[in-house]
């Protein structure tokens, strides 16, 4: 069995099942999956079918509940996963679009609640192609630890859940720490 586990969206009838790296067929929208996933997308069960770079994100549609489903829908994604040649992707075209989404979902959940934690805070400024600009502002910006949950946990966690090669960078400041601490010492 794949080891996989499901987190809820803002979609009630949407779940994120999380793969680990190698289990995935290419991201995009899938036209056709094996067994009885694709039976189900055929049939109109599932509304939705979308590979992205580590989960599955699979919307049921209307009249159909996780609650009956859940366990059989988990069993059919994994048989599904162990015949990679038999899925039929539209490859994703909205790439940027995607990431600026999961950017944005983990700058107001575990990467904002971290920068949050130490009073802190991390904004996202624009995302171009496979590039994520942030602005770090309250005790977040000119802090040696910034860089370590910028590019150890939230750029990691974008390059797991989006796939490919994705940079982060900080907006430079106007100001530098030097001239921070002056500008403190002088009033």
């Amino acid at each position: 069995m794949i080891p996989m586990h499901a987190t809820a969206t803002a979609n009630p009838r949407q779940l994120r099942w999380v793969v680990p790296p190698g289990n995935l067929p290419p991201p995009g929208r899938v036209r056709h999956a094996p067994d009885r996933l694709g039976a189900w997308l055929d049939r109109g069960v599932i509304d939705e079918l979308v590979v992205r770079g580590a989960d599955v994100l699979i919307t049921l549609s209307a009249g159909n509940s996780w609650r009956d489903l859940g366990d059989q829908m988990r069993d059919a994604l994994a048989d599904a996963l162990r015949d990679p040649a038999g899925w039929q992707i539209e490859p994703s075209d909205d790439s940027t679009a995607e990431l600026a989404e999961v950017a944005a979902e983990l700058l107001a959940g575990p990467i904002g609640a971290l920068a949050e934690s130490h009073g802190g805070s991390i904004e996202l400024v624009s995302v171009t192609g496979n590039h994520v600009t942030v602005r770090l502002s309250g005790s977040c910006d000119g802090c040696p630890a910034a860089a370590s949950t910028l590019y150890e946990k939230f750029q990691h966690e974008l390059h797991r859940r989006v796939g490919g090669h994705v940079t982060v960078s900080r907006e430079s400041n106007s100001l530098s720490l030097g001239r921070k601490v002056l500008s403190l010492l002088a009033r």
